[in-house]
């Protein structure tokens, strides 16, 4: 195992925790594993979330770290080490990162494992106030990313440990539990019948409820549940194979394959008399999923509701429904690989992590369209019944006076009628979507790989993205024969 880890000791990593505005950029002093995690130690910086939200879109993952440790100082839930564990990756500190993630880990899986079924099928109450139990790719690639850590820090045994628990334990115990769920997604007797009772409520207030159920969403199929990480799969054949162990190397190839329509074979074909210069470029940011918001009828307009008293004839009624979308934002144009005196590569995409966060909102849109909807007619019905028994009940009382008695009350009356209405428009602002997301992870990462002699050699990897700025990263590797040698580069701009 020494040998091994002297082997991959040579590998020179450039984290490029930020991307200016020039349009070609270098880094000529590279860092190495050890240099790389001994950076100042960050520390926490007051949170505000305008200075937050500016780092963050400057790409100011210091800032970003400072402000969430802050922020996190006392406790921090499933989203925040997921956050936290990326922005120290971001920034070199690979120890930290793995720690974080670590900690994700335990939270997530004790989180799904207990209570996925109860958690996912909970139509009550606003998803935003449900447990953080992250989104799919998230809960299984936390593992592989925390592999990262560990072998950027030397410690080949739990680099391959990490994949090793994902893909014997954690990928088909979440696959079938979380994808069941979500694409059988019925609703509980009790929460149907209550359903029911809700929707004859809205035809006795003269409220047609048709036009509901058919702005859903499209119901989630076998398609968009995430199955399988090509991350996961690509690190486990160059580790195991960097390690001695080929007992993999056709199940992981022949996943890959299945998976990546370009894959390049030769990463699991090393010839005994040559190596293999694998990189790995994470590009870009991932997006964010946006709130949806449905008006019935349209948000100008409304349904008039009899309250059948002539001092206050109709209550004005709207229904507002929420639902998490995504409109995947290509950042990324291009990613290649030079190797000096070798030749150059263009990169084939392994991971594409605004493909995986779509994948999770089309899993999850329909049901939280579906919860939205229910959760929002049983206040709005609740808050008529109630309503309506108020306004008759003061006009009743109201007609039994006189004088200055009855402007005073009448006074009162106009004020229940103003304030019932605004209780009913009030109901709209709880109904909020759940985009909640771990918001650092790259937008793709991409893969070439080299067959070489062994020796020692230089080469570049060249980012472009869609606004017209180029990332040069310059890298050395030493490469041994029948080995392959894995550069780590990072542009997450």
């Amino acid at each position: 195992m020494k040998k091994i880890v002297k082997i991959f000791l040579c590998l020179l990593i450039c984290v490029l925790s930020s991307c200016a505005s020039s349009k070609v950029e270098k880094q000529e002093s590279l860092q190495t594993v050890e240099t790389a995690n001994s950076n100042k130690k960050i520390k926490p910086i007051k949170y505000n979330e305008q200075k937050y939200q500016q780092a963050y879109q400057n790409r100011d993952y210091q800032t970003c770290l400072g402000m969430l440790l802050h922020k996190t100082k006392k406790k921090a839930d499933i989203r925040d080490n997921l956050d936290l564990g990326m922005l120290y990756f971001l920034t070199g500190d690979y120890a930290q990162a793995s720690a974080i993630f670590e900690k994700a880990d335990a939270q997530m899986y004790d989180s799904v494992t207990k209570s996925v079924t109860r958690t996912i099928a909970k139509t009550v109450g606003n998803e935003n106030a449900k447990e953080y139990t992250g989104n799919v790719y998230e809960y299984l690639l936390v593992n592989t990313m925390n592999s990262l850590c560990y072998y950027l820090l030397g410690d080949m045994n739990n680099a391959v440990n990490q994949l090793t628990k994902l893909s014997d334990l954690k990928l088909p115990e979440y696959r079938r539990l979380y994808g069941e769920v979500n694409i059988n997604n019925e609703l509980d007797s009790s929460a149907q019948e209550n359903f029911k009772s809700n929707m004859n409520s809205l035809k006795s207030f003269s409220i047609d409820s048709s036009v509901f159920t058919t702005a859903s969403p499209k119901k989630p199929t076998e398609n968009d549940v995430y199955k399988e990480s090509a991350l996961a799969r690509y690190l486990s054949l160059i580790l195991r194979q960097a390690d001695g162990d080929k007992s993999q190397i056709d199940s992981d190839t022949m996943v890959l394959k299945s998976l990546i329509r370009n894959f390049d074979e030769s990463d699991s074909q090393i010839p005994s008399d040559k190596g293999r210069i694998n990189v790995l470029a994470l590009g870009g940011l991932i997006g964010k999923q946006t709130e949806k918001q449905l008006y019935f009828p349209s948000k100008s307009h409304y349904f008039y509701v009899p309250t059948g008293n002539k001092k206050y004839s109709l209550i004005p009624v709207q229904f507002k429904f929420v639902y998490p979308v995504f409109e995947q934002k290509t950042t990324v144009k291009n990613i290649s690989v030079t190797i000096d005196n070798v030749g150059t590569k263009q990169t084939f995409v392994l991971e594409n992590f605004n493909k995986n966060l779509e994948k999770s909102v089309n899993l999850r849109a329909a049901k939280e369209y579906n919860a939205s909807m229910i959760r929002s007619i049983t206040k709005k019905v609740s808050g008529l019944v109630a309503g309506i028994a108020s306004i008759d009940a003061s006009y009743v009382g109201l007609r039994s006076l006189s004088g200055v008695a009855y402007t005073l009350a009448s006074i009162a009356f106009e004020g229940l009628c103003a304030s019932t209405e605004a209780g009913l428009a009030a109901i709209d602002l709880t109904e909020t979507a759940d985009i909640r997301q771990g918001e650092f992870f790259p937008e793709t990462v991409n893969a070439a790989g080299f067959t070489v002699p062994e020796g020692h050699y230089k080469g570049k990897v060249v980012y472009q993205f869609m606004d017209g700025n180029i990332i040069e990263d310059f890298f050395e590797v030493d490469v041994k024969d029948g080995k392959p040698s894995l550069i780590v580069s990072s542009c997450i701009k």
